[in-house]
């Protein structure tokens, strides 16, 4: 039985993966520091800023104190914020993806982004009183891949209805990376393909994958109202 659904949010509801990679090659750049396109994709776009630059740092050998640290992710910040000023983030379908579910199930996020960032988009489109509770970058000690993001996201909501076990709760999920989380984490994932094609994203064994948020309520209305699940590791595609 599903009875929690767990969102992902750069890339399942908020369209800036590329806001969030321009802005880290732009302060990778004034460092000296670049990577490929397919790199990002492969290796950072699951990861936390934190997780980010200490992996590019590491992969070119520079060293990285944390105060230094705390400047690049400032910088980045600033480049981002910047940037979503001048254009609303949110996925088509995203807002009525989040209403849907709320009618049903306690929703929570568990994100690789920083809260302040999540919030503000969130609370632009009068979106966060939807969520129970919100685990962002500077909630965890493990980001993504590791399970820790979305146990975290699961024990508040736990903490708030006792009886609820990790297997009854369904991630929703742009990336490999995040994939194995909610797995790691004992969950079923709903995959959407927004970063990734669907064909990649079925290497990763999601239970189900959708093209777009756009398609949210259809999965919603065939797969969770009617409780319909799939066998465990069988991957529906579109």
């Amino acid at each position: 039985m599903i009875r929690a659904l767990i969102f992902d949010f750069n890339g399942v509801l908020a369209d800036d993966d590329p806001i969030h990679k321009c802005a880290f090659q732009r302060v990778a750049a004034e460092e000296g520091l670049q990577f490929t396109e397919q790199e990002y994709l492969e290796q950072y776009l699951h990861l936390s800023d934190w997780d980010c630059f200490k992996l590019l740092f590491s992969k070119h050998s520079k060293a990285l104190p944390a105060e230094y640290l705390d400047d690049l992710i400032r910088r980045k910040s600033v480049y981002y914020f910047q940037a979503i000023a001048e254009k609303p983030v949110l996925f088509e379908g995203a807002v009525e993806a989040i209403r849907t579910a709320s009618r049903r199930f306690p929703l929570a996020i568990a994100s690789g982004a920083r809260k302040g960032e999540i919030r503000h988009i969130l609370e632009s489109a009068n979106l966060q009183p939807f969520f129970r509770t919100i685990v962002a970058a500077e909630d965890v000690e493990n980001g993504k891949p590791h399970p820790e993001p979305f146990l975290k996201a699961y024990q508040k909501l736990r903490e708030q209805n006792g009886d609820l076990a990790a297997a009854e709760c369904v991630a929703i999920e742009d990336s490999i990376g995040g994939i194995r989380s909610a797995h790691e984490a004992g969950m079923r994932c709903l995959a959407i393909a927004h970063s990734y094609d669907a064909d990649r994203l079925a290497k990763a064994r999601p239970e189900w994958i959708i093209e777009s948020i756009r398609h949210f309520g259809l999965w919603f209305e065939h797969q969770v109202a009617s409780e319909r699940l799939p066998s465990p590791g069988a991957a529906q595609a579109r």
